[in-house]
């Protein structure tokens, strides 16, 4: 092998190190994980989280929840999520994957059942993607699941304000029909 082609095998495997530390990634829980500290979200397109679009009917947090993610529009892909519990709405979000230059961005904004939102007007949560696979997204502390079987599976990392461990609250989810549902 000539200097030459040596030179350009270092030179690539440099920029795939860079690639692959640019988007360093750190285990926050069983099934989540985060992006490290000045890293970059993965690049990735809005279309490659199409097998979300519906509505998603199941349990987590010892209630029962929904969620609905409409398909992509000018860069967006928008939804809500509404969780109950014994009958009455405890809260709401409404959320965007957000595609950005450096890749897709998910936000989200917590409401009250007065639509009093628990964030300061200007500001949402962030989770940044930072793995995609086939039907897996893996965003900075949000894990979207879907298992062979068609259930949805979400973990959530949450940080216990108690002993400040990070622990996960899973989700579990199956397609919902979108008629409305029987009224009480």
């Amino acid at each position: 092998m000539g200097k030459a082609a040596v030179v350009v095998m270092l030179v690539l495997a440099g920029l795939v190190t860079m690639e692959v530390g640019a988007r360093a990634q750190t285990r926050q829980t069983e099934h989540t994980l985060g992006l490290d500290d000045g890293r970059t979200p993965l690049p990735a397109k809005l279309s490659e989280l199409d097998w979300l679009v519906g509505r998603w009917v199941g349990t987590g947090l010892g209630g029962e929840c929904e969620e609905v993610f409409l398909p992509p529009r000018n860069d967006l892909m928008t939804g809500a999520f509404r969780y109950a519990r014994n009958g009455p709405l405890v809260f709401s979000e409404f959320f965007s994957f957000v595609q950005t230059e450096g890749g897709v961005v998910l936000k989200l904004r917590h409401l009250h059942p007065d639509f009093t939102g628990w964030e300061d007007k200007d500001h949402s949560v962030t989770f940044p993607l930072v793995k995609l696979e086939k039907h897996a997204a893996y965003f900075g502390g949000l894990t979207y699941q879907l298992t062979d079987d068609g259930m949805l599976n979400v973990w959530v990392a949450m940080r216990n304000r108690n002993t400040q461990e990070i622990g996960e609250v899973p989700f579990e989810f199956r397609r919902g029909p979108l008629e409305s549902a029987p009224r009480d």
